[in-house]
């Protein structure tokens, strides 16, 4: 699989659960406006989620280059 394509998955993961997560939360108020702390929370979920697939990818080029 070309790196491309690993590119555009982990992005379309990422946004497909951020999406679902943020739907989530509408229904949870009945459509009414989220609360500041409910895009905290969806935020924080976000950039956690985009940090731990950048380190876990990041790890796997690195063993890879040394030959593991």
């Amino acid at each position: 699989m070309s790196p491309r394509r690993r590119i555009i998955i982990v992005l379309a993961s990422v946004g497909g659960g951020s999406v679902l997560s943020y739907l989530i939360y509408k229904l949870r108020r009945d459509g009414a406006e989220l609360t500041p702390q409910d895009k905290h929370s969806l935020l924080t979920n976000i950039v956690f989620s985009i940090a731990i697939i950048l380190g876990v990818g990041f790890t796997f080029l690195w063993n890879k280059k040394k030959d593991l």
